[in-house]
């Protein structure tokens, strides 16, 4: 026995049901005014600025059709809200943000999904009407709340039906409406922008209602001094002052070195007991004039003598045990007239000296001729 044969080509223009036999959804193109949103939508929160953006991105054609059932099918099923709602053809389940956008820029048609199925039971319409907004990021909590509520309500007080109808667990729908035990200036705050986190929102329901209030602006208190003190930090750490140098004490001119002095390698030695070893004891020690010692044997005639002032210091031993005569730089001398610097000098000035002693030692060692020892 022969098959019938069926046309592909009217397969394609057939409409497609959610769930086969159940409904034959069908697409109208009408005026905005001939269609009009359900009582039950809890979302009341619209952007004006964003709804004219929507509004113009439609002209160019709507991606996203409205979902409703007729009037006549809505009434039937809510007949208390036959006096809600004006004269028109369909009552929307889903959509109501595109149609005010649609009115906002004068948008001469709205495509409108017809789905007379949604409206087999009280329930179900109301799940219709839920589901889209629930979806939505920007969707008012304390507007989430209310709609849930009525669902609550719908399936006589059963949190986990009313659950089922939104394909949601019964701990998330109870987290959701658990937020209406906030006060209603706390609602207020959440409708103004001013408490927005869902887990503070949580919190505060938790408080009697009296209370709720007085939490949330000392936690808002504490959140501004939290971040009065991180921003002074952090211009203190981009405009903290640079650590101020030590300023350079000024030699006295009994204390003047030479541009350039002999090539010695610095070597602190230990006072002896009788040396002065304070500032103010060398300050009391009467001063003599200043003489120039003669420069060292073997140095050079560029090289100037250095002027080191005539304090009446105790005797220096060198090591031959020979005492510092006048007058006299034999070799070895140079120590004793080390040792004088550096009880005239202040710390600054002998860490000078002793970097300059080393400048000039690098500086011979590297004009030195080779050496010709292996």
């Amino acid at each position: 026995m022969a098959g019938r044969r069926i046309s592909l080509s009217a397969l394609a223009g057939a409409a497609v049901e959610s769930t086969p036999g159940s409904s034959k959804p069908t697409l109208v193109h009408v005026a905005p005014d001939q269609v009009a949103p359900t009582p039950l939508n809890p979302r009341q929160d619209f952007n004006e600025t964003q709804l004219v953006e929507l509004g113009n991105s439609m002209r160019g054609g709507q991606l996203q059709p409205c979902v409703g059932v007729t009037r006549a099918r809505y009434v039937k099923l809510f007949p208390e809200h036959e006096s809600l709602l004006p004269d028109c053809r369909i009552v929307m389940a889903a959509g109501e943000r595109r149609w005010k956008a649609a009115q906002k820029v004068g948008l001469a048609t709205l495509d409108v999904h017809v789905r007379e199925d949604i409206a087999e039971s009280r329930v179900r319409f109301l799940a219709a009407v839920l589901t889209e907004n629930v979806e939505r990021a920007n969707f008012n909590f304390i507007e989430e709340a209310r709609g849930l509520q009525q669902m609550l309500e719908m399936s006589d007080g059963n949190q986990t039906k009313a659950a089922e109808q939104l394909n949601k667990s019964k701990q998330w729908f109870s987290q959701r409406i658990g937020i209406l035990r906030l006060s209603e200036e706390m609602q207020a705050l959440v409708f103004e922008g001013k408490l927005t986190a869902f887990r503070e929102m949580r919190k505060y329901s938790a408080l009697p209602a009296d209370k709720q209030m007085a939490a949330w602006q000392a936690d808002r208190k504490a959140a501004e001094q939290k971040e009065d003190r991180a921003k002074v930090t952090a211009r203190g750490a981009t405009s903290a002052p640079a650590p101020r140098a030590e300023p350079a004490v000024a030699p006295r001119p009994s204390e003047e070195l030479p541009a350039t002095a002999p090539a010695y390698t610095a070597v602190y030695t230990q006072p002896s007991p009788t040396a002065p070893t304070s500032r103010s004891e060398l300050d009391q020690v009467p001063e003599e004039p200043t003489r120039s010692l003669p420069e060292p044997r073997g140095g050079s005639s560029a090289e100037q003598p250095i002027n080191v002032p005539q304090k009446t210091a105790p005797e220096t031993v060198h090591s031959e045990g020979s005492q510092l005569l006048p007058g006299m730089w034999e070799p070895g001398e140079w120590e004793s007239v080390f040792d004088v610097l550096m009880t005239r000098m202040g710390e600054l000035d002998r860490h000078r000296l002793t970097k300059r002693l080393q400048k000039v030692m690098e500086e011979e060692l590297a004009t030195a001729p080779p050496s010709n020892h292996p």
